[in-house]
């Protein structure tokens, strides 16, 4: 590596790609005194502020080559076998590496997602250093939210990272960015403890004083200091077990702060509101649409009773096609296969080209969030934090710590009974049925909510098909730039998720059904 050309990345290119957002990494132009003199004006540091998570949302929720929908077809959540955003190459089977060239067509799903996250952090890095100078937005309690805010934002960016990069740059307001800027990359588990710092430099700052957020930093909602402090929870909780590479790395994360972490969560469904111009979401309106994907039977295929799924994933996978389930859960279909779930609706046929795979067609698509498509502009709320997800990580962590078995059924009944219709859990089955029903119960209630959420989760319970891509290398662009060799992952090469056998896709062989 060499040091120097890190810093003349951020100077130059990093620059050149964020200039739309005015809020680059500070380095003094004497060429550009217009700019110096926004960074001086309170409305405009706020004003940067306010507009960072919008950055973070379009490198995390949308398409047009971010990776929100690829990731879910990576995991089998979604399926889909068009080509648009890399879905195709890398949700195809076998499992084939992801193009790290800069020249390939679907590079942005890695490479936007790096600048879209250090955009949002070079935003707040600007407000922050302003504020930390002694200077005020307005009054005490509008510096406070902003200071708390742009630290919230920094630290989901520098999670995101953590959660999809195998490294990346740790960048706060204390970094200051110039020709003689000394950085290096930081590994994933570095990254994520940063991020971790930042995001409790939140919490510390909302329990400073009383704040509201205007409705435009998130679109169409307000967060007072306290719902500030409990969304940063939730989200250490999520990138506290998210950011496992597999089964072991899972496992050993700290399930006892994790559950603490929820515990002080949200305590509503955390959703933007989609303005139908910049603010929308490709998990609700593409992820949501038939004719762009369905959803995967691997993730649907659980509680069917009619055997079609075991005998589906017995077929050799270049000669699975579609299937009819027949199941109790309620979410998926109505009384008979073809009548209307709550979650999830039977449509025929599957629209992917035959000759792409018939394994990639389903004849069932989720439709929770239909209302984000059937306008022809993306509309109404988006859900992207559930309080369902907070409950089973609560749950995922009693099973991991030995707890109490009551409470754990208990907490996946809140949706299993309510929603599914399922017959409710006693806690007195075997552990494994637990497990099985937890994992699933979270794969269904958040099901085209935060882009990425089945990728990181099933990649931590070793449940991606061999070969899928664990993480992303640093952006091809990026590396050409430092003049260091292109690397990739996944494939059955490094970063690539283990073999799996034909039971670990049947874990209710082994258990009796519910």
């Amino acid at each position: 590596m060499k040091p120097r050309l890190l810093a003349r990345t951020i100077t130059s290119c990093f620059l050149s790609l964020i200039a739309l957002s005015c809020a680059d990494l500070v380095v003094d132009n004497t060429n550009n005194p217009n700019r110096d003199q926004a960074l001086t004006r309170p409305a405009d540091i706020e004003s940067l502020i306010g507009s960072s998570f919008l950055n973070w949302w379009e490198g995390t929720q949308k398409d047009n080559n971010f990776p929100a929908l690829t990731l879910s077809t990576m995991a089998d959540a979604h399926t889909s076998s068009w080509g648009n955003w890399g879905m195709q190459d890398l949700s195809s089977e076998p499992r084939i590496s992801f193009n790290n060239s800069p020249s390939y067509g679907y590079a942005g799903v890695c490479e936007l997602t790096w600048y879209r996250m250090y955009r949002s952090i070079s935003s707040v890095n600007d407000g922050l250093v302003y504020i930390n100078k002694g200077n005020v937005i307005t009054n005490t309690a509008n510096t406070l939210r902003a200071k708390a805010f742009a630290k919230f934002v920094q630290g989901i960016a520098h999670g995101w990272l953590a959660l999809f990069f195998d490294k990346a740059f740790i960048v706060d307001e204390n970094v200051v960015i110039d020709q003689s800027t000394v950085l290096q990359f930081q590994s994933y588990t570095q990254v994520m403890n940063a991020a971790m710092t930042m995001l409790d430099s939140t919490i510390a700052i909302c329990g400073r004083g009383t704040f509201t957020t205007p409705n435009t930093w998130i679109n169409g909602l307000t967060h007072t200091n306290v719902q500030l402090r409990q969304l940063a929870y939730a989200y250490k909780a999520r990138f506290r077990a998210a950011v496992a590479r597999n089964g072991t790395e899972r496992a050993a994360a700290d399930w006892n702060a994790i559950m603490a972490d929820a515990a002080l969560g949200i305590t509503t469904d955390f959703a933007p509101v989609s303005d139908g111009n910049l603010w929308w979401d490709a998990t609700k309106f593409r992820g949501n649409d038939p004719g762009w994907t369905r959803a995967d039977y691997k993730t649907i295929g659980l509680t069917d009773t009619s055997g079609r799924y075991t005998t589906w994933l017995s077929t050799a996978v270049p000669s699975r096609d579609t299937i009819q389930l027949f199941t109790r859960d309620r979410r998926i279909t109505g009384a008979t296969y073809a009548a209307t779930g709550t979650d999830f609706r039977y449509s025929r046929p599957s629209p992917f080209q035959p000759a792409r795979g018939t394994y990639h067609h389903s004849l069932y698509y989720h439709a929770r969030y239909d209302y984000h498509v059937t306008t022809g502009t993306p509309a109404g709320a988006m859900p992207v934090f559930k309080t369902v997800e907070l409950d089973m990580m609560r749950a995922e962590g009693l099973l991991r710590t030995g707890g109490s078995t009551a409470t754990i059924a208990t907490l996946i009944n809140n949706t299993r009974v309510t929603r599914g219709q399922l017959p409710a859990l006693t806690g007195a089955e075997p552990i494994a049925d637990l497990w099985k029903w937890m994992r699933y119960e979270k794969m269904i209630e958040t099901f085209a909510t935060a882009g990425g959420l089945p990728w990181f989760d099933r990649r931590g319970w070793d449940e991606l098909v061999s070969g899928t891509v664990l993480h992303f290398p640093v952006p091809g662009k990026e590396l050409e730039i430092l003049l260091q060799a292109y690397y990739t992952y996944g494939g059955g090469g490094s970063g690539s998720a283990p073999k799996r056998s034909f039971d670990d896709f049947t874990p209710f062989k082994r258990v009796t059904p519910h």
